[in-house]
């Protein structure tokens, strides 16, 4: 121990003399190991973590499985399980929504829930102060509220009183009972407060707007619950047949875990392979930075070697002092992983999920300090065995000075195989953000299918107690639309219950008078839109033959549709005088297509759209404006929600947002990951380039004397230069070949996270290369050159 803590003093102060060498590998390794911690707490919390609720593995998911869709269910179905779950412990259900909260001179609109009672029993949650809801309140059936922590800390500050107070949510009293605890969990995210489920006796199978949840009892085989389920299906079948008639669908059943994560765990595995591979790339130039130091110290070796030093506590002396350069790294690590996680909980909370579980635990210090650990091994015990004098002779090195002494072969081949290491693990993750890259402009050149610049929206729902007729609502959206029209700066306004690129109405089955689905089989679906006439011209939508929608137009009396509905149910054929009936609906009469518009992309830039219906938007409790300006769509925001509040002061405008800002919305995910893989390959790049510049300023080093006799026997500078600079590019080019096949092998699993761009992309799988190739010629000119201005006397004149 004695000796130990002497090592550790003796190799502080060694490393206090070198601050430049010491500060690089402290800040590379640092930065690696932060990063890499940080994706490793992610894809622990997202995705191997269980939920923060009671017996998570036991919680599922149950949906309607009609391929190749599966969604919700409907509140038919939640009510036949409900009565009918011999394989369940219990069940429940919810529904999710916008509403309005008001309040005097206060509204505002938030994500809500309308939960049955079993729902806060089934996850095991808590109050945190009052009560929650329980299978008691279905039966009572009062207007009730339970806040969730968040949302009762900033609209009541804590207010502990708010307990029994009444607020008014879409325009009706509910009285709050109570505060969920303060650790919700994912299904928990972003909600302000839960209602009780006061839903009304069903007169058809649909809408499937009911998310069911389930706890599997103990002992059951997920199996077996799943035939029960679909025999509980197969007997509610025939009751509600005349509303929808698709007999093979049924039921399924996913773990709730599972559900909640989603596709996101290939994007995150991917991001760590990235840091990853930076956190290697690092660590190999710690290594070489080492071995070149400790061939500048073997004088110094073999001199405690002359004095009586043993191989053992030379080869501790080089370990401790790696040891310190990994704790300092470490240091660095906690620092950068913490910022590394407050960037991703800022900018990634709309596509991650789970991502309030994301923090800086134990658990993520403790993989720090074992990959602290790895790396201080890894950079320490490879120098040491080069460097420590094992293989040196005490009478070279008192002899050798450091100009002129030279590597060991066996430390010449460690320099050269961990440059090429590094451009073998680099070029993989450079192609992989080219393409990434490509991808996002590829996205970036989609046609929406609308005009987005100078165009404002913004979200409106109104209260059932104020508007619970129809009438009534048709009456406000057409006063409201008439005052909307007439502000300044606005030269179009609309109404639809969507938003493109990525904000749809609602998916609809329905039957084609021509082709009707035969008893028992599915019914076509597509996404249907609710638009006002005015919606076509203020975004641009081209009509293409037909007419659009007029004033005159009822609900289901007329529709427009797109090119792809007609590609996709008459290729070839005249689509206008076409006649269908929605899915469910018995009593409709039949839509008549009047009109034929373009595509518009409203499932996102990088969907395949299956065609749209357009139907009239006339008394929808909720909807969007859409407003065309003349000038900065923003300037028009404040005199839209005055507007809004002169027609009725309890109203609430929510999810203000201009065409642009949707438009980018869309994009920020796939942005998202190209920064993340751009700067984790950059970073790769820059450590490459470091790489190769320092073994080749240290090759030129350790030959200057063979370099001196060269020029002196007549030798060109120019093939000097030739020969540092081959010797560079050789190494390159054996890593560059090595990282393209890794690339290759590779590209299977980066499909899915790319769009108009193969994973083996010619282009790409030649320019990176290239390139690679052209930045390690530059690195390398640079001590070739030096090499090539060496004084022949001056190395002469060297021992």
């Amino acid at each position: 121990m004695l000796h130990l803590w002497q090592d550790i003093r003796y190799s502080l102060r060694s490393l206090a003399r070198v601050p430049a060498l010491s500060t690089t590998i402290v800040l590379t390794i640092g930065i690696g190991l932060g990063a890499t911690t940080a994706m490793i707490t992610v894809v622990r919390s997202v995705l191997t973590n269980p939920l923060p609720y009671a017996d998570p593995g036991s919680l599922v998911w149950i949906y309607t499985d009609n391929p190749p869709f599966w969604f919700r269910l409907s509140v038919v179905d939640y009510r036949a399980l409900e009565a009918d779950h011999p394989t369940f412990s219990a069940v429940a259900a919810y529904q999710s929504s916008r509403v309005s909260i008001s309040g005097g001179d206060y509204s505002e609109r938030v994500a809500s829930k309308s939960v049955t009672g079993s729902y806060f029993p089934l996850l095991g949650q808590r109050p945190h102060i009052g009560r929650l809801f329980d299978p008691a309140d279905d039966a009572r059936n009062d207007r009730l509220a339970v806040l969730t922590y968040d949302y009762w800390t900033r609209r009541f500050a804590r207010d502990p009183s708010v307990l029994g107070r009444a607020i008014a949510i879409e325009g009706t009293s509910h009285e709050i009972v109570g505060v969920l605890q303060r650790t919700a969990g994912p299904l928990e995210h972003e909600v302000a407060l839960f209602t009780a489920a006061r839903w009304p006796a069903p007169t058809r199978k649909g809408p499937f707007l009911t998310t069911v949840l389930a706890r599997v009892k103990p002992g059951v085989e997920r199996t077996v619950a799943l035939d029960a389920l679909r025999a509980t299906n197969r007997r509610l079948f025939p009751i509600w047949q005349s509303s929808y008639q698709d007999e093979k669908a049924t039921w399924g059943m996913l773990d709730l875990r599972t559900r909640v994560v989603g596709d996101i765990g290939s994007t995150l595995f991917f991001v760590l392979a990235a840091v990853g591979l930076v956190l290697l790339i690092a660590s190999a130039n710690a290594i070489n930075l080492l071995v070149a130091r400790g061939l500048h110290r073997s004088r110094e070796l073999a001199i405690r070697g002359a004095l009586g030093a043993s191989r053992r506590r030379l080869l501790q002396h080089v370990v401790v002092e790696a040891g310190a350069l990994a704790a300092g790294a470490a240091i660095v690590g906690v620092a950068v992983a913490s910022l590394c996680l407050q960037l991703v909980r800022a900018y990634g909370g709309d596509y991650i999920p789970r991502i309030d579980e994301v923090r800086l635990s134990g658990g993520a210090l403790a993989w720090l300090a074992a990959l602290a650990s790895i790396s201080g091994v890894t950079i320490g015990i490879i120098p040491a065995l080069q460097g420590s004098g094992s293989r040196l002779r005490v009478s070279e090195a008192l002899q050798s000075s450091g100009r002129s002494s030279t590597d060991a072969p066996t430390a010449r081949r460690v320099h050269r195989t961990l440059v090429a290491a590094e451009f073998a693990l680099a070029t993989p993750l450079l192609i992989t953000a080219v393409l990434v890259l490509t991808s996002l402009v590829r996205l970036t050149e989609v046609p929406v299918g609308i005009e987005t610049g100078r165009v404002l929206t913004a979200a409106i729902s109104l209260p059932g107690a104020r508007y619970a007729r129809e009438e009534d609502r048709a009456a406000f959206w057409r006063r409201a639309l008439e005052r909307v029209s007439a502000l300044p700066g606005v030269t179009g306004a609309a109404l639809t219950d969507s938003r493109p690129p990525s904000q749809s109405g609602n998916q609809n089955n329905f039957d084609l008078e021509d082709r009707p689905a035969a008893n028992g089989q599915s019914q076509p679906v597509c996404t249907w839109i609710a638009a006002s006439p005015e919606f076509f011209k203020t975004v641009g939508l081209k009509l293409v033959r037909g007419r659009l929608l007029d004033e005159f137009s009822l609900r289901d009396d007329v529709v427009v549709v797109d090119e792809a509905w007609g590609r996709r149910f008459f290729p070839g054929q005249e689509v206008l005088g076409r006649r269908f009936r929605s899915g469910g609906c018995t009593t409709c009469p039949w839509t008549t297509v009047v009109g034929v518009v373009s595509d518009v992309k409203w499932h996102g830039l990088d969907s395949v759209e299956d065609g749209t219906v357009y139907w009239p938007f006339v008394d929808f409790p909720t909807g969007y404006f859409v407003l065309k300006t003349a000038s900065e769509p923003s300037f028009v925001a404040s005199s839209l929600r005055q507007t809004v509040k002169e027609l009725d002061p309890g109203l609430a405008l929510s999810d203000v947002a201009t065409g642009d800002e949707l438009l980018s919305e869309t994009l920020a995910q796939p942005r998202y990951l190209s920064v993340l893989v751009g700067v984790f390959a950059l970073t790769a790049l820059v450590l490459s380039i470091v790489g190769i510049y320092g073994i080749m300023t240290h090759f030129v080093q350790q030959h200057a004397r063979d370099i001196g006799i060269r020029l002196a026997l007549g030798g060109e500078p120019s093939r000097v230069r030739r020969m540092i600079v081959f010797t560079g590019v050789r190494l390159v080019a054996i890593g560059v070949i090595v990282g393209v096949a890794a690339a290759v092998l590779a590209s299977r699993f980066i499909g899915a996270l790319l769009f108009g761009v193969s994973p083996t992309d010619l282009g790409t799988m030649v320019a990176v290369p290239t390139a690679l190739l052209a930045a390690a010629i530059l690195a390398c000119l640079v001590p070739a050159r030096r090499a090539a201005r060496l004084d022949p006397a001056a190395m002469l004149r060297e021992n």
